[in-house]
């Protein structure tokens, strides 16, 4: 909070200066310019996002772009910062309500314990990627499929919403993974009866695993999308727009 209270007083100072002097600022093109200028960028605006909702974006500042190593994202460093807790606990003394405050230890007091209340004062640290499993009928297998020399991702984070022709494209690309000693499994939010109607309808050889829906959009915007990974880091990451372009060694 004091970090953003200090940024505005400063952008204040600035802004003061802007609104005393309004009377010295002048355009630095010509009207009929900057008009150009105004439709040139919309339309350059328009097409980059257009060109981005059909493939990934250009640069990827998430924790699961290219190069990324999983599991090492899910590591907590040995020096990392630790949550600070505060407890405030309540007991009855001679008839009084009292509160005491301590960093955890139970208080050596002679009363009548009434309850405690927990309250963060400090954050722990996080690691970048803290919500990531692969599951299926309840067991967590992401430790074991991080570990694999050659792992396809098939991720489809919503199957009611997917671009159901690229699982055509999928299909093919699966076998010639599987082909070249890939191991090959679907990740995905949706239930049993929508990955089984999917893998019937669209011949998927592979099976499917559950993760978390907003996990699956963090790792790739694209629905469904294709990643490689030797020993848990990304190698490639295609949208399913770009699927020829996936280079399988």
């Amino acid at each position: 909070p004091w970090e953003s209270f200090t940024k505005d007083i400063i952008l204040l100072v600035f802004i003061v200066i802007l609104v005393l002097g309004k009377e010295f600022i002048r355009p630095l093109f010509y009207p009929r310019t900057m008009k150009g200028i105004a439709i040139t960028s919309l339309i350059v605006c328009i097409i980059y996002g257009y060109y981005v909702l059909n493939h990934l974006p250009q640069i990827d500042f998430r924790p699961y772009k290219i190069g990324a190593n999983i599991t090492e994202g899910m590591s907590y460093p040995e020096d990392a910062p630790k949550a600070v807790f505060e407890y405030a606990w309540k007991f009855n003394i001679n008839g009084k309500e009292e509160v005491i405050i301590t960093q955890g230890d139970y208080p050596q007091v002679e009363g009548e314990f009434v309850g405690v209340e927990t309250t963060e004062i400090q954050k722990g640290y996080e690691p970048p990627i803290h919500d990531f499993t692969i599951e299926q009928e309840g067991v967590d297998y992401t430790e074991v499929l991080m570990q694999e020399d050659k792992l396809m991702l098939v991720i489809a984070y919503d199957m009611a919403k997917s671009e159901y022709e690229a699982f055509s494209e999928v299909q093919k690309i699966s076998e010639i993974a599987m082909n070249k000693g890939y191991k090959v499994i679907g990740m995905s939010a949706s239930n049993e009866e929508w990955t089984g109607k999917i893998k019937s309808e669209y011949h998927l050889n592979f099976p499917f695993y559950f993760t978390d829906e907003t996990t699956l959009k963090t790792i790739v915007r694209s629905n469904p999308g294709v990643l490689l990974l030797e020993k848990g880091t990304i190698k490639q990451k295609v949208h399913y727009n770009d699927l020829a372009d996936l280079k399988i060694d």
